[in-house]
């Protein structure tokens, strides 16, 4: 995977506060969900996994009010055990939950279902899911999710239709270049894969997919020098990031040492 699937963390507050909080204005006996114990709940999940899970569990059967809030922290900390058929299957539960919801919102809850559904290895839920977002809301972000979903899949023209799509509201998006340059590379387009897989680095120098898929772009071409050179520059970059496990190194290393990026 090239492009950066959705990030709980990152998501949750928007997700909280158009989503959860959205019940606090239904009526005079709705009951505003408690931001400090949904963040507790996932502070909790960040620090272990199943005291968090324990708290929203105790949550949900002390409050029924704040369900949505009490079932999503369940879910990540579900995600957070590597339990992600079940996280996924709870996302499920919370976005379907959410009928009276900003339709931005609802289009957020299926985006985190597809991210559980890719962690679970079942791309085609996964693309069920954020098909069900883009239907609600068509942003870029969406459609970069998707194009991850159909790489994962090997479905090049999907993806190039995608991310084209994409760099055209964002044309200096170093995940969307990359993407399309991996799938032009797949469809034998290696001349306007090493365009935008260069066109990626310059923008980002220290970009591990972007590094890694110019020296594979550069191999289809014959050009192994400078497919060695991208491969070891990953490498580096990795190191001085103190990330010599990233995968991106670790295939770097392997072309290497087969001196081909297949």
């Amino acid at each position: 995977s090239l492009a950066p699937m959705m990030n709980y963390r990152q998501i949750h507050i928007a997700f909280l506060a158009a989503t959860l909080f959205a019940g606090a204005a239904q009526g005079a006996e709705a009951e505003k969900p408690k931001a400090a114990d949904y963040d507790t709940c996932l502070n909790l999940v960040a620090q272990e996994p199943e005291t968090g899970f324990d708290y929203a569990q105790k949550w949900l059967q002390s409050d029924g009010k704040q369900v949505l809030a009490a079932r999503h922290c369940q879910a990540i900390a579900l995600s957070s055990m590597g339990r992600y058929e079940d996280s996924a299957e709870a996302l499920s539960e919370v976005a379907l939950s959410m009928d009276d919801a900003p339709k931005q919102a609802r289009a957020e809850g299926f985006a985190q279902v597809a991210d559980a559904w890719m962690l679970a290895g079942r791309a085609d839920r996964a693309r069920v899911a954020i098909d069900q977002a883009l239907a609600l809301d068509p942003i870029a972000a969406y459609l970069l999710v998707r194009a991850d979903i159909r790489a994962s899949e090997k479905d090049w023209e999907g993806v190039r239709n995608d991310v084209s799509e994409v760099l055209v509201d964002q044309p200096t998006s170093p995940d969307a270049l990359v993407l399309r340059a991996t799938a032009s590379r797949n469809l034998g387009h290696a001349t306007s894969a090493l365009a935008d897989a260069t066109r990626a680095v310059d923008i980002a120098p220290h970009n591990l997919s972007a590094l890694l898929e110019r020296g594979r772009t550069k191999a289809a071409l014959f050009d192994m020098p400078g497919a060695r050179a991208d491969w070891q520059s990953v490498i580096d970059v990795a190191r001085d990031m103190g990330r010599e496990n990233d995968p991106r190194a670790v295939a770097a290393e392997t072309f290497l040492k087969a001196g081909s990026g297949e």
